[in-house]
């Protein structure tokens, strides 16, 4: 059996993308139920050198939807444009991914195998194809910060785990 460039990234980042939103949804709940201000929790860092719950949200998108942006492109350079500061912000993002990924076809995605891409942040410049590009680099930051995400609202205390990550419901809930 062949998988496809496709069946490797598409469907897997709509499912986490969707539970990304799930916790950005249990992140504005806990903050109306308990009177915590959005910012405490939007602006969340697990430590103090690394970037915020917002932060790690936004790049989701970025290395989702923006790396298919980027291979259509030929080049991908970090946004440097500052996380949404509000709920409406971080659904904007998550939304906007998940109607671009859901845009993209599976002959398009055949389309890259073998096309030349580039990273390019300062002087830095790597040189991919568009599947490694999409395999080896996107896909792990998308992973890393939508686990980030995720770990920003475990350590906080929110009952929440692996099934919220990967978008599945608990045994016994909808």
């Amino acid at each position: 059996m062949t998988i496809s460039l496709y069946d490797a990234v598409i469907p897997s980042q709509l499912q986490i993308i969707a539970a990304v939103r799930a916790l950005v949804d249990k992140a504005k709940a806990h903050c109306e139920d308990s009177g915590t201000a959005p910012a405490e929790i939007i602006g969340a860092r697990l430590i103090e050198d690394m970037q915020p719950f917002s932060y790690q949200v936004k790049c989701c998108r970025e290395h989702s939807l923006g790396a298919i942006e980027a291979v259509r492109e030929g080049v991908f350079t970090p946004s440097l444009a500052a996380p949404p500061d509000s709920w409406e912000g971080l659904y904007e993002k998550l939304d906007e991914a998940t109607s671009g990924l859901k845009a993209v076809s599976e002959e398009e995605m055949t389309g890259f195998v073998g096309q030349p891409m580039e990273f390019r942040f300062g002087e830095t410049v790597m040189p991919f194809t568009a599947e490694n590009f999409l395999m080896s680099f996107a896909q792990p930051n998308f992973y890393f910060h939508a686990t980030t995400a995720y770990d920003l609202l475990r350590e906080r205390g929110f009952q929440i785990g692996k099934m919220d990550f990967v978008g599945m419901p608990r045994i016994g809930q909808p």
